[in-house]
């Protein structure tokens, strides 16, 4: 075997794939879904037991040098914003909000809690998210 070839399979099996990483909350999984342009986006269900996005930027890609982490959330369904959100496969929301991630430690894997808000209020509805 190449050494090239080893060090691409090495470089695969440090790294957890992206479905991999899912964390258990009492509202159900949050599911690390996909990265875009330096943004990791998780998938969760919302405190209205609607399905809702995590917009996360910087954390694509990172594994190892985990913190807290501002972000912003959507989901579907009606809201209470005043004005709308949009986010491909999303469509336009008036369901979303302000949200903070904090992981327990700062490498994969690790539990973590999610606080999330409405609109532009400060964030501080719980959900506290366990690794699988």
């Amino acid at each position: 075997m190449s050494v090239f070839r080893s060090a691409a399979i090495l470089a695969l099996i440090a790294q957890p794939l992206l479905a991999d990483e899912v964390w258990d909350t009492d509202m159900g999984p949050i599911v690390y879904q996909a990265e875009e342009a330096g943004t990791a986006i998780f998938t969760f269900t919302n405190v209205d037991a609607y399905p809702a996005t995590l917009i996360i930027p910087g954390l694509a890609g990172n594994y190892d040098n985990r913190s807290t982490h501002d972000a912003m959330w959507i989901g579907q369904g009606s809201g209470e914003c005043e004005t709308f959100m949009s986010r491909s496969g999303v469509g336009e929301s008036s369901q979303w909000g302000r949200a903070r991630l904090v992981f327990d430690k700062p490498a994969y894997p690790t539990s973590m809690t999610v606080v999330l808000g409405f609109c532009m209020d400060e964030p501080h509805i719980v959900l506290r998210g366990e690794i699988r």
